[in-house]
Order: C-alpha cells, then sequence, then structure tokens
C-alpha cells in the first residue's frame, strides 16, 4: 500500500519558496521555514542513501538522502538540516511518518529551513527532479491527525521581497577587509580577473578573504576591443591563468570606449565557455549598452543575465544608505529593460564607503544568498574544485545491486536479510559440487566456481594417470631386470 506523508507536521512550518523559476534559475524543491529544532519526517518507507555521516554537502552543509523507490518510485533529498539533529545513517530502513531530523540553517541558507525536493525513478543519480507539492497533495501528517493541507505556494517568478548588497572589487581595493564588509552588511562580492591582458594581482587574495567570510563571489572581465591591442582570445587566456585555482563565474563588463559588437561580447563568451568557466551575462550602464558604442542596443538574452549601472546623483554614504536614497527594491530601474532583459543585479552607485574604503562601488540583489548563489553558479551547482556528489561507497548497496546480481548474486545475513555483498564461500563450494546445476541459471562468479571446479577435478585425474604411468614405467622397468638376471644365469650354467 502506497503510504506518503509529509515532511513536516501541519503547523510548524511556512512555505517560503516554491518549485519552478527563480531569478533566472530553478529552484528543486520546496523552502518550509521554521524554527531550528522543528522535527522532519520520512516521506514514505525507505532506505537512507546518506545521513548523519556527511558533512560538508555543497549548497546544503547537511543533508538526508531516501531512496523510496521500491514503495513510491522516488528519491527524497532533506536539505540544511542541523547536522547534529540527523537521527538516521547510511543503510538505515525508515517507515513513513518518522522523524529523521530536525530543521537546521546549514550551508547556504540565510534563515532556518527546510529544502524538499522529489526525483522520479531510478532517482537522484539519473532521475529527474519534480514538484514535491504534487506529491505531497492528500499526504498525511506526521504524529497522526488530519490530512495535511496541500502547501500554498507563492508564484516562484517573483522576486523575493527582501534583498541583499554587495561590492564589485579589483585591486584599487587591495587591503580591504571584506569579513570587515560582510559585519557591515555585504553578502557578496564579484571580483575582477583583469582588463584586457592586464592582470589583476589581488583576484585570489580577494576571492580568498570573501569566501572565508561567507560571502557569495564571482568573477568580472573587463573585455577590450581586439582593436585596443589583444585578441580575445588572448585576454580569456589571462583571466583564466589569473584565476587559477579560483575559477569562479564570471560577468562579461561590457563599456569600453574603444567599442565592442555583439559579435564580440559572444566571442567571449564562447571563448571562456570552451575555456570551462561559466558565463553569467553582461555589466553595462544604459547610455552605453543603448548608444552608438556598441551599435545600437543589442538583445542581452544571447549573453546570459544582465547587471546594470546605473548611479543617478550617486550620493555617499554606507551600502544600505545609498540603496534607500536610490529607490531601494522600488527603484524604477529594476524595470528598466536592457536590451530584451530586465537586470537581475543593480549597481546603484560608486561613492559607497564599506570597510574604511571610500568610492566602493555597490550592488543589490533582490533575494537572498542561496538565489545568488543559485544564479552565478546554477541550481544547487558546486563551484568547480567543489565535489557534490557522494562517492560510490557511500551510496546505499540496494542503488547497484541490480547490476551486481547479475555477476555475483546476493547474499543474506544471519537474519535471512539481504546484505548484497556477494556469495560466501560456502555457498560457491556448495554450487561447485551440485552436478544438477550443469551450468544453468548461475550467476556469473558461479560459474567461474564450477568451471574452476571441474578443472581441479581434470587436473587430479591427469595426476593420477600420470602417477599410474609412472608405476607402469617402473613396474616394467624392474620386470627387464628381473629377465636379465635370469638370463645370466642360465648362460652360466651351460658354460
Amino acid at each position: 500500500m502506497r503510504v506518503v506523508y509529509h515532511p513536516m507536521k501541519q503547523g510548524t512550518y511556512q512555505v517560503s519558496s516554491g518549485y519552478g523559476s527563480r531569478w533566472g534559475t530553478f529552484h528543486a524543491g520546496l523552502d518550509f521555514a521554521a524554527p531550528i529544532g522543528t522535527p522532519i519526517y520520512a516521506a514514505a518507507d525507505g532506505v537512507v542513501v546518506q545521513g548523519k555521516e556527511r558533512y560538508n554537502v555543497a549548497g546544503f552543509g547537511s543533508w538526508i538522502w531516501l531512496d523510496c523507490q521500491a514503495t513510491v518510485g522516488k528519491d527524497f533529498i532533506y536539505g540544511h538540516v542541523k547536522h547534529d539533529g540527523i537521527m538516521v545513517k547510511a543503510g538505515d530502513r525508515v517507515r513513513a511518518g518518522q522523524q529523521i531530523g530536525v530543521v537546521g540553517n546549514e550551508g547556504q541558507s540565510t534563515g532556518p529551513h527546510l529544502h524538499f525536493e522529489t526525483w522520479g525513478a531510478p532517482g537522484r543519480l539519473g532521475g529527474a527532479h519534480q514538484d514535491p507539492a504534487r506529491y505531497l497533495q492528500g499526504a498525511q501528517n506526521p504524529g497522526g491527525g488530519a490530512v495535511a493541507k496541500p502547501a500554498a505556494v507563492a508564484p516562484t517568478s517573483a522576486p523575493a521581497k527582501g534583498h541583499i548588497l554587495g561590492v564589485d572589487v579589483s585591486y584599487f581595493q587591495n587591503g580591504m577587509s571584506l569579513k570587515r564588509a560582510a559585519n557591515e552588511g555585504i553578502s557578496f562580492a564579484i571580483v575582477r580577473t583583469s582588463d584586457g591582458t592586464h592582470r589583476d594581482w589581488a583576484y585570489q587574495s580577494h576571492i580568498q578573504d570573501a569566501e572565508s567570510a561567507g560571502l557569495v563571489t564571482a568573477a568580472y572581465h573587463y573585455c577590450r576591443n581586439p582593436r585596443e591591442g589583444s585578441s580575445i582570445p588572448q585576454q580569456v587566456a589571462t583571466s583564466v591563468d589569473v584565476m587559477g585555482g579560483y575559477k569562479r563565474p564570471i560577468w562579461l563588463d561590457c563599456e569600453t570606449a574603444a567599442g565592442l559588437s555583439a559579435q564580440h561580447v559572444q566571442e567571449f563568451k564562447n571563448e571562456f565557455e570552451r575555456r570551462g568557466v561559466r558565463v553569467i551575462g553582461i555589466y553595462s550602464y544604459i547610455p552605453w549598452w543603448e548608444g552608438h558604442t556598441i551599435g545600437g542596443e543589442p538583445a542581452t538574452k544571447p549573453f546570459g543575465k544582465v547587471w546594470l549601472a546605473h548611479y543617478g546623483s550617486n550620493p555617499d554614504g554606507n551600502p544600505a544608505q545609498v540603496y534607500a536614497a536610490r529607490g531601494g527594491n522600488k527603484s524604477r530601474y529594476w524595470e528598466y529593460p536592457l536590451g530584451n532583459q530586465k537586470p537581475v543585479l543593480f549597481q546603484y552607485g560608486s561613492k559607497a564607503e564599506v570597510a574604511g574604503f571610500a568610492d566602493v562601488d555597490v550592488n543589490a540583489f533582490r533575494g537572498t544568498k542561496a538565489q545568488l548563489k543559485d544564479l552565478f553558479y546554477g541550481t544547487h551547482t558546486a563551484k568547480p574544485e567543489e565535489k557534490e556528489e557522494p562517492e560510490l561507497s557511500d551510496i546505499d548497496k540496494k542503488r547497484i545491486k541490480l547490476s551486481l546480481d547479475q555477476f555475483v548474486g546476493y547474499g543474506t545475513n544471519k537474519k535471512g536479510e539481504p546484505t548484497y555483498n556477494g556469495w560466501d564461500f560456502t555457498h560457491l563450494v556448495k554450487v561447485a559440487n551440485d552436478k544438477q546445476t550443469n551450468g544453468k541459471g548461475l550467476t556469473l562468479v558461479e560459474m567461474v566456481a564450477l568451471t574452476m571446479d571441474k578443472q581441479n577435478h581434470q587436473e587430479e585425474a591427469l595426476k593420477n594417470l600420470s602417477d599410474s604411468f609412472q608405476s607402469l614405467i617402473e613396474a616394467v622397468s624392474a620386470l627387464n631386470d628381473t629377465v636379465t638376471k635370469l638370463a645370466g644365469v642360465n648362460t652360466t650354467e651351460e658354460k
């Protein structure tokens, strides 16, 4: 019988984000906002693939991964779970409605909540994520009581009510403490790699400082027209070399006085992607993109997203003060289409005071840090040097038994439960000695064992035959010696 439970008890949570498009990326689950420590439950009968033994899951911090393919044809992911509140480990079998952990604020999260994902067959590895709200329609309420009401989800295409602020920096801000900036309310930093083929030597130190402070990071390259003296491949090679082991998604800064063409911008994008760098989109200001410099406001969608610059009166003050003075989330420039897209980032000033530095470029994003990271890196995509997927040894053996059974079959423990660890030696000997099998319906290991056993019998038979033949030779030799001696005796008697 198919038994489905809601992952949280009715009345303990609020749906804070739905499944679907969100600021140019895709949010692959439902977010249930709740205080840290709020219980979470198994959505169906299943097996834990990963639980309390897994640390530092990219994006989620900690998670629980349930394989419920055998019961409901789904895998379930529980993200941002409080790590010391996880109650299950890999290999545990759980029942629908059983408590498995508590809400946390782990990983890339701006507030305590449960991120809940549903994956169709064959599961998270090889399957596709699905809208959890559809699966949870009519789900049982954990702990008994009435059936949980369907989750009321606001349209995910609408921007979040809140916002976060960030800076873009280069070697002109060398020595700025981005940890101090974080304490002052900065949530992200976009760091320059290069200007044409001119290297920004502060890039890696800025990235390390920003990420150690928990800021979301990306890079940007100031694109030069090739007629200024360096080809597009040379510029991109310089940028990638500057990044070194700190390769991050990149924005294409389009504002050079020498002008660029839309074809140039496309070539920059292609070259970065050829070198394995994700291009987020283009940065520019209104008069430049709309004027004659680039050729009359070309479409921006082919290049990714838009990061729009407009300073207005460019007031002084801290980032929050300047943003409020520019209209905040209600600024009309959030609705200003550059090319054929509205901006996802807004550079609203260049004279803000940040971490003791004056005249700093400041930017806003209408959403959360997690949403911004999705925008920069793609939904739940790890940075290049990170590894999100588990090692094969971490996956419950049920995930691979179908293929392994074709080779080694399955075993059982003393309770008769499947272990999928292969046949033991006693079983192999039994198979090898079972003359009735005759090689039919056997696994590969069993057939090899049977073949080896037959070979051993043949070798033993040959050895016995060889020993018998050797004994026969020795007997013939002894008989020959006896005949020779008798012949000698007869000769002597005749003399």
